[in-house]
Parts: C-alpha cells; structure tokens; sequence
C-alpha cells in the first residue's frame, strides 16, 4: 500500500462554553501523517477580543474553568486578538488538508463560528472533517501515553494526532499489499 500524501491537520481548541459561538480561549494544531507529527500551532486569545467579536462566555464552563489545575488556567487572562490569531491560523493551514478533532462537531464548528464572527472562513472543506472518536473506538486503535498537561489545547492536539497517526501506521502493516489477496 503506498505511502498517503493525504496532508493531515489535528485541531484542539478550548473554549467558554460548549456551544458554537462561544468565546475561544485557545487553539493548538499539529500536521501530522502516519509516521509521526509535524509543524505546530498554538496561540491564545484574549477574551476582550472574543466578546468584542460577539462570542459568548458560559458562566458555568467559566466556574469549571477557574477549578482546573493552575498549569491550564493561565490560558484565561491575556492572549492575542481573534482576528489576529484566526488570520495567523489560516494562513499556517496546510491548503486541501483534512482536519481531524476529538469532535469536528466541537471544535470545528466553534472555529467556524468564531471565524464567521470574525469576517472569515474556514480553510478546510466540510468534507475534509475527521473524527478521532470514530478512530478510536476501533479494536485496533492504538494506546498512547498522553504527555503534557490535558485542556492544553497543543498538547490535546498532539495527543489524539499521535493516536491516530500510530493507528492509522498499524492499519497500513497489517493492510495487504497491492496484488496480494484479500
């Protein structure tokens, strides 16, 4: 089976709320294939920014948020302008790449959102959304040891890329070969 040069993209974002239209906090991206992961992405966003933009805070997501260990909960003051850190994530998004979330229906849509508020589109195609629990719940899916601090939208991300990056490696050996039986 040849090589995939399909360009994969694994996006975390995480938020003030579980509804689209919900402030981001931030946004953690890693492009990532079959063997192993690539360039990242990480940026914060200031919560000004996102209610200026017109996205919404969840008093109760903000309560669970100000109870979280303090290595996650500095993501709540500072960061950059939305538009700013949107623009900049657009432009690093490889062109034609899936995207893949631990769900689309989160943290795609909240980006959509957010960039709709924005004045901006998405820079994946609606086809192109992948879902890691889909992967996951798999018999084959690989087990991986997550590493950094979890609701840290980068380590999040190069978490669940390098579950489906080892998943989608081992689906590939045991695959057969072009010309092989099935």
């Amino acid at each position: 089976m040849p090589e995939s040069d399909t360009e994969r993209v694994m996006v975390d974002i995480e938020t003030l709320g579980l509804e689209p239209g919900s402030a981001i906090l931030s946004i953690g991206a890693v492009t990532f294939s079959e063997n192993g992961l690539g360039d990242e992405f990480y940026r914060e966003i200031s919560l000004e920014s996102c209610q200026e933009a017109g996205l919404q805070i969840d008093a109760d997501t903000l309560e669970w948020w100000l109870s979280q260990d303090e290595a996650v909960t500095g993501v709540l003051t500072g960061g950059d302008s939305l538009t700013d850190v949107l623009g900049s994530f657009y432009c690093w998004f490889p062109n034609g790449a899936e995207v893949w979330a631990n769900s689309p229906s989160f943290d795609c849509k909240h980006l959509e959102a957010a960039l709709d508020a924005a004045g901006m589109t998405e820079p994946w195609e609606f086809r192109d959304q992948r879902d890691v629990r889909t992967l996951r719940s798999l018999p084959c899916a690989a087990e991986v040891e997550m590493n950094g601090d979890e609701h840290d939208a980068l380590d999040d991300a190069k978490y669940q890329a390098r579950i489906v990056s080892e998943t989608l490696r081992s689906l590939r050996t045991v695959a057969p070969q072009d010309g092989e039986s099935r």
